[in-house]
């Protein structure tokens, strides 16, 4: 992440995302999901780089809370993204087992056995592909140098040598002041 920054990090990771999840949908061979399986850990890379984002932009007394909020919304995409495939599922008509009950291989087996030689092997890949490059074209909009000095409304300590207050003790000089008391406006 340090050598090609944070946005650049996310869009790389979503790219990887994108090819992965259309490898899965496409795929037709066992050692494509296989392949497919690789790419994604390289698409692991795009939550940290986020994360960073998020923690360089907001200010040091919401640290936790915006690390939350975006903890649970991948939580709740993490839950219901399952419902949503299986819903796509559904609605392409796959189903994963035969009529015996056994799983099948590669192939789904579709309502209609005629129509099964025109089936996508994985749309709720490529819905979850389409979906990915949304975020993708989103992302590309991140500011690329951002920083608690440059946000709108950022906290600017004014000094003003008539009401100067220390956190520290009188006559304790530099080394007894904590870093961390003083830029607190307290």
């Amino acid at each position: 992440m340090r050598s090609i920054g944070n946005k650049n990090t996310i869009l790389l990771g979503l790219g990887f995302q994108i090819l992965q999840l259309a490898w899965y949908g496409f795929g037709s061979q066992p050692w494509m999901i296989w392949a497919a399986g690789a790419v994604a850990a390289m698409s692991s890379i795009t939550f940290p780089a986020i994360s960073a984002i998020v923690s360089r932009n907001a200010d040091p007394d919401q640290q936790g809370v915006v690390q939350g909020m975006i903890t649970g919304i991948r939580g709740l995409c993490n839950g219901l993204g399952p419902a949503l495939y299986g819903f796509v599922f559904y609605l392409f008509h796959v189903e994963l087992t035969d009529s015996d009950g056994s799983e099948k291989g590669a192939k789904p087996n579709m309502a209609n056995p005629t129509d099964e030689s025109a089936i996508i092997p994985g749309p709720p890949f490529l819905f979850g592909a389409c979906s990915v490059l949304l975020s993708l074209l989103v992302a590309l909009f991140i500011p690329e140098h951002t920083g608690p000095g440059m946000r709108p409304g950022a906290y600017k300590k004014h000094s003003n040598g008539a009401q100067s207050h220390s956190h520290s003790p009188q006559g304790s000089g530099a080394e007894g002041k904590e870093p961390l008391l003083e830029d607190s406006s307290v």
